[in-house]
C-alpha cells in the first residue's frame, strides 16, 4: 500500500509526538508574548467646549530626544507617553496644546459626566 503524505498526515503526527514538556513551554511562551501586549489606556481626546466644568489634573509635555533622528519620527509617540501619564493620574480628557515633531503638550482633565 503506497501513503501519500498530506499536511494532515504531518499533523497527526505531530499531535502524536508533542510532549507535555513542549506544550507547558508553548503555553508559557503565550503568556510572555499576552504580557507584553500594550494596553491603550482610557483617557479621550477632547475640545475646550468639551471639559468644561470638568477638575484640571496638569499640563503634561514630552519632547524627542536632542541627538535622535527626526527622519525616524513616529507621529504618535508623544501622544502615546501623554496619554499613559494622564491615565496614571486619573485623568478621563486631555486637551492637546501642541504636537510638534520635537515635543507635545496637552492639558490633563477629570470629568464626572
Amino acid at each position: 500500500m503506497i501513503r501519500i503524505k498530506t499536511p494532515l498526515n504531518s499533523f497527526e503526527k505531530f499531535k502524536c509526538s508533542a510532549t507535555p514538556m513542549g506544550i507547558l513551554i508553548w503555553m508559557i511562551s503565550m503568556v510572555f508574548i499576552a504580557a507584553c501586549a500594550k494596553t491603550i489606556p482610557a483617557v479621550k481626546i477632547a475640545e475646550e467646549p468639551m471639559v468644561r466644568g470638568c477638575a484640571y489634573v496638569a499640563t503634561l509635555s514630552e519632547t524627542t530626544d536632542p541627538g535622535r533622528r527626526l527622519s525616524n519620527y513616529r507621529s504618535p509617540e508623544h501622544e502615546d507617553k501623554i496619554l499613559e501619564r494622564a491615565a496614571n493620574l486619573g485623568a478621563t480628557h486631555v486637551v492637546w496644546i501642541y504636537d510638534y515633531q520635537v515635543g507635545s503638550s496637552a492639558v490633563a482633565y477629570r470629568c464626572d459626566h
